[in-house]
């Protein structure tokens, strides 16, 4: 069996274990800075996360970290771009569209410290030219994707914070 070979069963079950060691490591922290967190939810069943509930942290400084954890089988074949996070299923909304409004509706819960997509698949060369210390710098993505960005999120403004965060 090659390297990504999976069975049907098996790509879920890796997917699922893959979303476990990144909780781990929240729930790492949380076990050795007591200070840091009230409290820690993996698959969070709190409606205001929608899909932001990997991982879910509250903070004893009242803001929240929100972990969204997304798997391949193929990494060198799957990338990190702006293909995958705009793609749409027939009506549906993109990942990205669906990340942002549940970035909106987690702040009627409170202030949001962070928001991060976890991956395994390795950012496209048109992706990394966006990234910052390995964070999205909405400043530093080619024009014509900015404009189509604002578009999904809502106008600039909208993007830029959502990219903040």
């Amino acid at each position: 069996m090659t390297k990504n070979s999976f069975k049907n069963a098996g790509i879920p079950r890796t997917g699922f274990e893959y979303q476990d060691l990144i909780g781990i490591e929240v729930l790492l922290r949380f076990y050795r800075d007591p200070n840091l967190f009230h409290w820690v939810e993996l698959e969070a069943n709190e409606p205001k996360v929608g899909k932001l509930d990997d991982a879910v942290a509250a903070r004893k400084d009242d803001t929240f970290e929100l972990l969204q954890v997304k798997f391949t089988v193929d990494p060198d074949r799957y990338f990190l771009d702006w293909d995958w996070l705009l793609e749409k299923k027939g009506k549906g909304t993109s990942l990205l569209q669906k990340w942002s409004g549940a970035l909106v509706k987690v702040k009627g819960l409170g202030a949001v410290h962070s928001a991060k997509l976890r991956t395994n698949r390795r950012p496209s060369n048109d992706f990394a030219l966006s990234l910052k210390g390995g964070f999205v710098d909405f400043d530093r993505i080619r024009s014509a994707q900015q404009a189509m960005l604002s578009t999904e999120l809502g106008g600039e403004a909208a993007a830029r914070d959502f990219f903040k965060q």
